[in-house]
């Protein structure tokens, strides 16, 4: 049995890799990128960032893939399915994701960009220059919310939010499976899920079920309300996201994850084609919701973890569904 490590290995990764090694001697493990990508044809298994389809076609001993992060869209799904892959993600982002959700609603609902960039230029605000209702900002508590997904982003974001006494309707396509803790409801309706909710959070993957599923229409509707992605940006839609900014119908947005990158190797470029990032009601950040030294470590736990249920039973409790690509 091999099994390689092809990404970045920092000290988190080569301790929990070195455990590892110790409860399996009899497995052969590869601490090392490049040589885990050049003898990949050979793996029996790899946790890996993602390498290009060819690579994969030649590694006919793959039994299965660790994806140390939750993304699966870089994956040959078809490949693997055809070949009888087993393909396992982790979730040690997931508070660090809804950390950012949080963090990204109070700055705009508390005017903190606004203010903090006005008082650096020496500008005050408030009752100290005799400053009234103009000045006052909102607090979150008691708003009704609504979380698009309720996976493990999601249940972190309604613990949070229980703590600010929200209302969270949740919402997921498949029902049956009970209402998880902190959710006062959930629905597979999208209109039931955001009709009263006043901010709305996108926290689903990008598959072929949930793209789009935030459409012009849906948009349209939203009169009032305040939109967060730490989704991805191709479940909202782009043009009609900027129109109802623009035209005053959604509050105003907060967003992490966007519809286009600079190249490999930049650091400038437009988020968007449209011009949402210069509007006034957005709080931007750079898709980097899930980049914490804490989410690094328990990734590395986390994934460390899934090989290790592998090697003792076969599978683990973080399969993913390569059809439902989540």
């Amino acid at each position: 049995m091999k099994i390689g490590f092809y990404l970045p290995l920092n000290q988190h990764w080569r301790q929990n890799i070195e455990r590892l090694s110790s409860s399996f001697p009899r497995v052969e493990f590869i601490p090392d990128p490049d040589r885990s990508l050049a003898e990949f044809d050979s793996l029996d298994a790899v946790v890996a960032n993602p390498v290009p389809r060819e690579t994969y076609e030649k590694a006919r001993n793959l039994k299965a893939v660790f994806v140390p992060f939750v993304g699966i869209n870089h994956l040959p799904a078809d490949l693997l399915l055809e070949r009888g892959v087993a393909v396992f993600n982790c979730h040690g982002n997931a508070f660090s994701v809804a950390e950012r959700a949080l963090a990204m609603t109070l700055a705009a609902y508390g005017r903190i960009i606004e203010f903090h960039n006005d008082l650096r230029r020496g500008t005050w605000h408030g009752f100290w220059v005799g400053k009234g209702h103009e000045d006052f900002w909102h607090s979150l508590q008691g708003k009704p919310c609504a979380v698009l997904g309720t996976g493990a982003i999601g249940q972190a974001l309604a613990r949070l939010l229980s703590a600010f006494d929200c209302p969270v309707t949740g919402f997921r396509r498949r029902l049956g499976e009970g209402t998880p803790q902190h959710f006062t409801r959930v629905t597979s309706d999208l209109s039931d899920a955001i009709r009263d909710a006043e901010v709305v959070f996108v926290a689903l993957p990008l598959t072929a079920e949930t793209e789009g599923l935030v459409s012009r229409e849906v948009l349209a509707s939203m009169k009032g309300k305040f939109l967060v992605n730490v989704g991805r940006g191709g479940i909202v839609d782009e043009e009609g996201l900027y129109r109802a900014l623009a035209e005053g119908i959604l509050a105003g947005a907060a967003i992490d994850t966007w519809y286009t990158y600079p190249a490999k190797g930049e650091t400038v470029g437009d988020p968007s084609r449209f011009p949402i990032h210069r509007l006034s009601n957005v709080v931007l950040s750079p898709h980097v919701a899930g980049s914490t030294w804490e989410a690094v470590a328990n990734n590395a736990v986390q994934t460390v973890g899934n090989v290790a249920e592998w090697l003792r039973t076969g599978t683990c409790g973080s399969k993913v569904d390569l059809r439902a690509s989540y």
